[in-house]
């Protein structure tokens, strides 16, 4: 936040500077009050184009490779600039003045046209400091989630290897007495080694991510009245992929907290997944609980969001919404 606000305050500083300096410049040839009035229209025609380009037309256009709408746009956008700082200083000239009206100088809009021209080079400029600013901002944002995490996990850790001999000595007795429990706790277990193995790493592959999620949905299982319909389908080279960890889970976790009903003997769940090659697309779907009501998403979602942005920027997406009364689709792409 101290960041942004500062980088703001850089711009109007040296915005300010350029109006006084060219106040000082017209000062040879006209009176204070001239020279601040074309000032103003100068350097809001300059702020025209430097925000209208940096701050929209770039983003919005080129970087979407769109690049043919971008190339009309900044001539548009270059033309009405020019025709506002022609309008704009011949109506002020005339208002305040002239002895008597002066006809509209029509060059004049060529003149201001090739001189944006220069600006619009520096609005490029101005983009790519702003990027800079931006991922900068991001790396400090991904290391201090990286150390927060660091340090979760380490409160976390604590003395893992008494855990999982104790879950290992409970096992052996649960095996002779109740295998189904023994069975929940051998997916426990794996469930708590993909935390301290696993998680911390930066990246995994997607059949261990896909065990962790099976073993999640087989824990969820048995707190369900009902059986619970489950499909997992692979497509492509599903063996080649490396993912962060944890990308898919919040997907799967918001079915069970708000897409499933334990009263009732419909629930579904099936994941999708592709490797395309360019990119891996997940679909998960489920039933939604109540019929009229959206399986509304909760944290879980809005942090994945958020992780997503920081990871991959705009390269992802994710959709996540009802497709009818029925059911529920996220949908989540990102690259490869």
């Amino acid at each position: 936040m101290k960041q942004q606000w500062g980088i703001k305050r850089l711009q109007w500083v040296i915005w300010g500077l350029l109006f006084g300096i060219n106040v000082l410049t017209l000062l040879h040839f006209d009176t204070l009050f001239q020279s601040a009035g074309y000032s103003v229209i100068i350097i809001s025609s300059y702020m025209a184009i430097v925000y209208g380009n940096a701050g929209w037309l770039i983003p919005r256009f080129y970087m979407q490779k769109q690049k043919g709408p971008y190339a009309l746009l900044v001539i548009l956008l270059l033309a009405t600039v020019a025709f506002y700082r022609s309008f704009s200083s011949w109506w002020f000239y005339n208002t305040y003045f002239a002895d008597k009206p002066t006809p509209f100088p029509w060059t004049s809009v060529f003149s201001a046209m090739v001189s944006g021209v220069l600006i619009y080079f520096t609005s490029v400029l101005f983009y790519i400091a702003l990027r800079y600013f931006h991922l900068q901002k991001q790396q400090e944002v991904l290391e201090r989630k990286q150390t927060e995490s660091e340090l979760n996990l380490l409160k976390a850790q604590v003395q893992p290897h008494f855990l999982f001999n104790s879950l290992n000595n409970i096992y052996f007795y649960a095996q002779r007495e109740s295998p189904v429990t023994a069975a929940m706790l051998e997916k426990l277990s794996q469930i708590m080694r993909y935390f301290v193995d696993e998680a911390p790493r930066d990246l995994i592959s997607l059949q261990t991510e896909l065990a962790f999620i099976r073993n999640y949905i087989e824990l969820e299982k048995t707190r369900m009245r009902f059986p619970l319909s489950v499909s997992i389908t692979e497509k492509g080279d599903i063996n080649a992929v490396q993912l962060p960890p944890m990308l898919i889970i919040p997907l799967v976790e918001n079915v069970f907290k708000h897409g499933i009903d334990k009263r009732k003997e419909d629930n579904f769940i099936t994941i999708d997944i592709e490797n395309t090659g360019r990119q891996l697309v997940v679909v998960v779907k489920n039933k939604i609980a109540n019929s009229g009501t959206k399986s509304e998403s909760g944290k879980g979602l809005v942090n994945l969001r958020s992780r997503l942005h920081l990871l991959y920027g705009n390269t992802y997406s994710l959709k996540a919404e009802p497709d009818n009364v029925f059911t529920y689709t996220a949908i989540l792409h990102i690259p490869l």
